[in-house]
C-alpha cells in the first residue's frame, strides 16, 4: 500500500469519525451555536481578532463542556496550516442547562512576523458548505451531560487571510496603542521629577531669573 493511499485513508476515517460525533443539525445537538466558522478573518500582522460564540442549551440535564484547539494534518500541508497556536478561547470550560446562554471569546492573536497570505486553511472558500476538505485549524467545542461519558459536540473552522502593512510604523502604532497607558504614567513621572529638581543644581543664570 503507497503512502499517498495511507494517507488518503487517514483522511477519509477522519471525516466519518468526525461527521459521526460532530456533523449534525445544530437543533438535533445538545448545546446549539450561533455560527459554524470563523475563516478568512481579514487582520495584519501583530493583531489580535476577538470574536464571541454563543451557545445555547437545549437539553434539560445540566451539561459540562470545554475546548479545544485541533489542526487536521493532511499530507502536503505547509507551516501556515497550523494556527492552534495563535487561538484561546475564553471561558475554556462551561456548564449549561437548558435554555441558558453562554457567551465566549475567541481570540486569535497574529504574530508580528506572521507573512501575508491565507492561514489555517488552503482555500478562502474553507468556511462555506461543502468546502471541509479544505479546512486544517479547528475550535473544537465538546459537552456531556453531568456525570455521563456521551459527549456531543461540534467543529468550527478558523482561518485568517493576514493582510499586508500598508505602513511599516504600524507595528509601532500597535505597541503605543497596547501600553499606552504605560506610557502615560511613565511621561507624567518623568515631568514631576523634572519639576521637583532643586534650584541650586540649576545654571547661575538661570538662578538669577528665578530670583528676578
Amino acid at each position: 500500500m503507497t503512502k499517498n493511499h495511507k494517507m488518503y485513508k487517514s483522511t477519509i476515517l477522519f471525516v466519518l469519525l468526525f461527521s459521526l460525533l460532530f456533523i449534525l443539525t445544530s437543533e438535533a445537538l445538545a448545546t446549539a451555536v450561533d455560527r459554524m466558522s470563523l475563516c478568512d478573518l481579514e487582520v495584519f500582522p501583530g493583531e489580535t481578532i476577538d470574536t464571541e460564540i454563543t451557545l445555547e442549551g437545549t437539553e434539560s440535564e445540566e451539561r459540562s463542556g470545554f475546548w479545544y484547539t485541533y489542526y487536521k494534518e493532511t499530507e502536503g500541508d505547509d507551516d501556515r496550516m497550523d494556527i492552534t497556536s495563535w487561538i484561546t478561547v475564553e471561558p475554556k470550560d462551561y456548564t449549561i442547562k437548558q435554555g441558558e446562554i453562554k457567551v465566549f471569546t475567541v481570540k486569535v492573536k497574529i504574530p508580528e512576523n506572521a507573512e501575508p497570505g491565507l492561514w489555517g486553511a488552503i482555500s478562502e472558500k474553507a468556511g462555506q458548505e461543502g468546502h471541509s476538505a479544505e479546512r486544517r485549524t479547528y475550535v473544537i467545542f465538546k459537552d456531556v451531560i453531568i456525570g455521563g461519558n456521551v459527549y456531543s459536540g461540534f467543529l468550527i473552522p478558523v482561518s485568517v487571510n493576514v493582510l499586508k502593512n500598508p505602513n511599516s510604523l504600524v507595528p509601532v502604532f500597535n505597541f503605543v496603542k497596547q501600553n499606552i497607558i504605560v506610557i502615560v504614567i511613565l511621561l507624567a513621572m518623568l515631568l514631576l521629577k523634572k519639576n521637583k529638581l532643586p534650584k541650586k543644581n540649576l545654571p547661575k543664570k538661570n538662578q538669577r531669573k528665578l530670583r528676578e
